[in-house]
């Protein structure tokens, strides 16, 4: 018997594949359930992919009846995914198996050439050589690779349509580009929506039905699940709640429009407002020569120990920066219902100044009906986990396309 293989399996036994690989804990009675086949068929279908050496059983689990039911589970050799996060500087690799697990990580540097219209070749350049670096530590084929990208994303035409401080990036058809320089297939996604897909994978609790995943980083975007799927809209865009305006916001944001959250609620939207503050003369620790012209540089850690130092100005404007977050918050509440909104990304580290105007001012703005059991999360984030989610969606992503081609192009 040859090498177990995705690609020679047909609609009914990718079926059976794709519902153990993104169920939590599957059976042959949940099998059955998600493929809509009867217990004895599901159960042929099985055995038959453990006799190939597709899957087996991972465990035991106690059904509703009380009695034992077999855990089953993808085998990690049958292939992996490949996640890469594209940074300003860097790219960060990932890669993932059917077991759900992430088994090596690595950061490569990323140096673009001085004229922008030559970035988007450049980093293409970069992920291809990136990917071929690393293809030869997983164990089986590669099956997918799977892209986070900064700014705006359309994960449906696999578009990357604006780069944030990546400039050079406009409408760029990467997905289509990489695969056909790489013979895989590549699927790309925001940082916000990889992120909410991890933590679905590593916690699939009643929680994450129904939540949003804020990430605050370069940028600011959304992860909206419904019903334990992610919601990407008409073009894979939802979620940009980052270029909605709000009224006591005067700064002018990289989509033209005036007062849009992103301008506040990122990580240069931050530094640039304590920049401006510290222009007006304030008094603080961080009150140096060249730091409110921005000729020295301003890190969030610095603003951190510096609110840990009790300096009241550093304490002052993070309380500021979380109102606006607060009124983020209570916008994706009333938009959404969701049980919890999840905040990360690096300024979740100003959680301890951030949680208790953001509790404020949802429990002010908010329904009190819409917040029963509803939840304020904020979650430190691993440099690691957006290649991860990437390396994951793909791979989920891969096995849907293989249902869907199986069958004609038709995903049932």
């Amino acid at each position: 018997m040859g090498e177990p293989s995705i690609e020679s399996l047909d609609f009914s036994h990718l079926q059976v594949l794709y519902s153990i690989f993104s169920a939590f804990e599957p059976t042959r009675s949940t099998i059955a359930a998600a493929t809509k086949y009867s217990l004895v068929k599901a159960t042929n279908l099985v055995n038959s992919l453990e006799k190939m050496g597709i899957v087996h059983t991972a465990g035991k689990t106690t059904t509703n009846g009380g009695r034992p039911s077999y855990i089953y589970q993808m085998n990690g050799d049958v292939g992996y995914s490949v996640g890469i996060s594209i940074g300003n500087d860097h790219l960060q690799v990932a890669l993932s198996n059917g077991t759900g697990n992430t088994f090596h990580q690595q950061r490569f540097p990323l140096v673009l050439p001085s004229h922008p219209a030559r970035h988007a070749a450049a980093i293409m350049d970069r992920v291809c050589a990136v990917y071929e670096s690393v293809r030869r530590e997983g164990r089986g084929p590669a099956l997918s690779l799977g892209l986070a990208l900064p700014g705006t994303v359309d994960s449906k035409r696999g578009l990357w349509l604006q780069g944030l401080q990546l400039s050079g990036i406009f409408h760029l058809n990467i997905a289509e580009t990489l695969s056909r320089r790489l013979g895989i297939p590549t699927y790309l996604e925001d940082v916000a929506r990889t992120l909410a897909w991890l933590a679905m994978a590593r916690e699939p609790t009643s929680l994450l039905d129904h939540f949003v995943l804020m990430y605050l980083g370069l940028g600011m975007g959304t992860g909206v699940v419904i019903n334990g799927n992610i919601y990407s809209g008409l073009h894979g865009m939802a979620g940009e709640i980052g270029h909605i305006e709000h009224a006591n916001n005067e700064y002018r944001c990289s989509c033209n429009n005036v007062g849009c959250f992103e301008t506040l609620l990122s990580v240069p939207g931050v530094l640039r407002l304590f920049r401006d503050r510290l222009a007006e003369g304030v008094q603080s620790v961080l009150q140096r020569p060249g730091v409110a012209l921005g000729l020295k540089q301003l890190s969030l850690k610095e603003i951190l120990n510096a609110a840990r130092n009790d300096d009241r100005f550093a304490i002052m404007t993070l309380e500021e920066v979380g109102t606006f977050l607060g009124d983020a918050c209570a916008m994706i509440v009333k938009l959404f219902n969701p049980a919890c909104v999840m905040i990360t990304g690096p300024l979740a580290i100003f959680k301890d100044y951030f949680l208790e105007p953001v509790k404020r001012v949802v429990a002010q703005k908010v329904l009190p009906e819409m917040l029963e059991g509803y939840e304020t999360l904020f979650v430190d984030q691993d440099a690691t986990d957006e290649a991860a989610g990437a390396a994951l969606l793909a791979l989920d992503r891969y096995l849907i396309d293989r249902v869907a081609m199986s069958n004609g192009g038709k995903s049932k």
